[in-house]
């Protein structure tokens, strides 16, 4: 049985980690036939090696003492970094313990091939890798290591990590676009195979018998991490105008993050009432929010952080049958076919966001519509099933 070593920076700490579980989510499924090694980041209590699912998990410290590890997790690696000075001073310590326990965990188990995620510092420590002891790698850029990386020091670092693998997978046309617009010359390597949902967990389901205080509600919805990228105060200013039109809408934004604060404030500068802000929560939770949602609103902006490089909970909200709304920006604008399986909206225009708010809320006739096609759209071309076999086929060239 062959073994296969990936390499994160973001992975659950722990069952029910509300933090993004798709590197867990592919892994777990291409364990049929192979061996899966992670090597992850530690975070507060999670465990230094377990067994999750069908993977075998080592996470590494890279701080002590460690319950002041804020590098990784929460709103992310780089508004960490932005936002949080002992975070920021804590990336040389990062980048020597995710390279330590890469190398150290190679040579104990010679994988076959290593699957980094993330080019920039996973998919340059697996080129070092493949540099000292001739292992594959296949590299898989999700956005956050291209889109806002464009100086030449990280160019030179991405183009290392691209030459030195036999395949790069990307999460989107955008992401593609934007990749080969650098570099050209790598067009042979790459290939679009997105992160996927798992159908089976995000469906739909009648849910309103659990959030009663919620009651004769409309329920705006977005969920992520707190970070300007999101474009989240966009949506909050489009929430005055929604609120003149439809006064029993409420905005729920779930997640964490620095960024939470400026939120509110810009909440409350702006006399926004029909707002609440709740912690990030576990998938299965998510699911009920998807669910009691009335919309699902990404209003992502390109920023100095990046743009969006595919928007995955739009596609989970779909597959819970819920009707979304997203920004024309990166991968956002190849998932929204307008009018169809949702609405575009031009990205910063808080009118146009407000107004197709109010469209979602007011037609029942489209929000059906919506909600029936964005089902069909995610099992026809975003089941785990269907992405996990693309990503087995590919596994299989490597020799």
């Amino acid at each position: 049985m062959k073994t296969v070593l990936v390499l994160a920076s973001t992975f659950p700490r722990w069952k029910g980690d509300s933090t993004p579980s798709f590197v867990y989510e592919l892994s777990n499924r291409l364990a049929d036939n192979r061996r899966m090694i992670v090597s992850a980041p530690h975070a507060g209590n999670a465990a230094k090696y377990e067994k999750m699912g069908r993977l075998e998990v080592y996470r590494y410290a890279y701080f002590y003492p460690e319950n002041l590890q804020k590098l990784a997790y929460g709103a992310g690696i780089i508004t960490n970094a932005k936002s949080n000075l002992l975070a920021l001073a804590q990336i040389p310590l990062f980048l020597l313990a995710d390279y330590g326990a890469a190398r150290s965990l190679a040579k104990q188990f010679k994988p076959a091939m290593v699957h980094a995620h993330w080019l920039i510092p996973q998919g340059i420590f697996a080129a070092f890798l493949k540099k000292e002891l001739g292992i594959p790698l296949i590299a898989t850029i999700h956005g956050s290591d291209l889109f806002p990386l464009k100086n030449r020091f990280f160019r030179s670092m991405q183009r290392f990590a691209l030459e030195n693998c036999e395949y790069c997978t990307v999460n989107s046309e955008a992401t593609k676009n934007e990749l080969l617009k650098r570099f050209p010359e790598f067009k042979s390597k790459v290939l679009v195979i997105p992160m996927g949902v798992d159908t089976k967990l995000f469906s739909k389901n009648n849910v309103k018998s659990k959030f009663n205080h919620y009651k004769n509600k409309k329920i705006i919805l977005f969920a992520g991490r707190l970070n300007e990228q999101k474009g989240v105060e966009h949506l909050i200013k489009a929430m005055k105008l929604v609120n003149y039109k439809i006064k029993n809408a409420l905005l729920l934004i779930i997640g964490d993050g620095n960024y939470k604060k400026e939120l509110q404030k810009i909440a409350d500068s702006n006399e926004v009432k029909n707002i609440k802000f709740l912690r990030a929560v576990k998938q299965d939770d998510l699911v009920d929010y998807y669910n009691l949602a009335d919309v699902f609103v990404l209003p992502s902006v390109t920023s100095r952080i990046g743009t969006e490089g595919q928007g995955l909970v739009l596609l989970e909200a779909m597959s819970c049958g819920t009707p979304v709304i997203g920004s024309e920006t990166g991968g956002i604008k190849f998932l929204i076919n307008n009018n169809e399986n949702g609405l575009l909206v031009k990205e910063r225009n808080e009118d146009e966001l407000a107004n197709a708010i109010i469209r979602i809320l007011s037609d029942s006739k489209l929000s059906q519509k919506l909600s029936r096609n964005g089902v069909q759209f995610v099992k026809d071309n975003y089941s785990w099933e269907t992405i996990a076999k693309k990503f087995d086929k590919l596994y299989s060239k490597i020799k």
